[in-house]
């Protein structure tokens, strides 16, 4: 398709769902940024939990984004791919937030300490499984 020609192509609120997430992610693992280069000026290394919000804060948001595109392709109803976009956001923000907890609080071994990191790392596990599998399903029963 001609790049004057995307205007004709509709988007539906669980792609913008995923595009606006998607966008807002990259942007706080940016500014994510600050903080490892003024750990990094003083210290060889940064906190690993940083290190992590960072790197899936920014993979995440694109995988977003991709994700959005590949929901084009679903044939599924709209409510339910919006269900999906939810659930998958939902997972990301748990996620990002989780390891934004771990590095705020200092925490060492999140698994031995059961943090509030590691409490919505869990949590983020129902909304990426849940949001995927309807992805998926959307997909490859519409290509």
């Amino acid at each position: 398709m001609p790049l004057q020609d995307w205007h004709y192509v509709r988007v539906d609120t669980a792609q913008k769902i995923l595009v606006v997430y998607g966008t807002l992610s990259i942007g706080y693992g940016f500014a994510l940024g600050i903080p490892i280069s003024q750990a990094r000026m003083g210290s060889p290394e940064a906190s690993r939990h940083l290190v992590i919000a960072h790197l899936s804060a920014i993979i995440q948001g694109a995988v977003h984004l991709g994700l959005s595109l590949a929901l084009g392709l679903s044939q599924l109803t709209a409510w339910l791919e919006t269900a999906a976009a939810l659930f998958l956001v939902t997972g990301s923000a748990l996620f990002v937030a989780g390891a934004t907890a771990n590095w705020l609080q200092g925490v060492g071994d999140h698994f031995a300490e059961r943090s509030l990191g590691w409490k919505l790392f869990a949590a983020s596990s129902v909304g990426h499984i849940a949001g995927i599998i309807v992805v998926i399903a959307g997909v490859v029963t519409g290509v």
